[in-house]
């Protein structure tokens, strides 16, 4: 899905195993976990790239059992505050959607008032489904610190179709 920034045309698509070591980089780079970071586990994520096809961003969705965690948000430096951020969380929900999901979970330690923004808000832990809580990401690799924050999914409206008049 192309997407206009500031900076230039970008592009929104599936991960793919290639991306791998791209991700783990960005993930690095912004002091988010990668341990748990894999081919099976990036299926269900999207990078963003610029025009010359470096990518520059990356998020993911991690099934986990009957729930849904929006994980590994992550973006170049300079590609902050030029929407691309809000474009792939925007796309992850959508995916979300799809797969049926009525809530998105997350835990963030920087980016509460992004997530704030994109209509999230802040939970206690102990809310949290108990298959989230027990995945790897809200178990082990994030800090206790972390808030843990919740988007309840609104269906995606169709838009209206307005039949012309008849006329007699």
């Amino acid at each position: 899905m192309p997407v206009s920034s500031e900076h230039t045309a970008m592009q929104i698509r599936n991960a793919n195993e290639a991306d791998l070591g791209t991700i783990r980089n960005l993930l690095n780079a912004n002091d988010l976990p990668v341990e748990d970071v894999s081919t099976t586990l990036i299926k269900g994520f999207l990078v963003a790239e610029d025009a010359s096809g470096t990518v520059v961003g990356s998020g993911g969705l991690e099934q986990i059992g009957s729930s849904v965690l929006l994980r590994s948000l992550a973006l170049a430096p300079e590609w902050r505050g030029t929407g691309v951020a809000r474009k792939l969380v925007e796309l992850l929900e959508d995916n979300a959607r799809s797969l049926g999901q009525q809530d998105v979970w997350l835990l963030t330690t920087t980016a509460e008032r992004f997530f704030e923004r994109a209509g999230y808000e802040r939970v206690n832990r102990d809310e949290v489904s108990s298959d989230v809580r027990l995945c790897t990401q809200f178990a082990v690799l994030c800090p206790s610190t972390a808030l843990c924050m919740r988007k309840r999914l609104l269906p995606r409206s169709s838009p209206t179709v307005v039949e012309p008049p008849v006329s007699s």
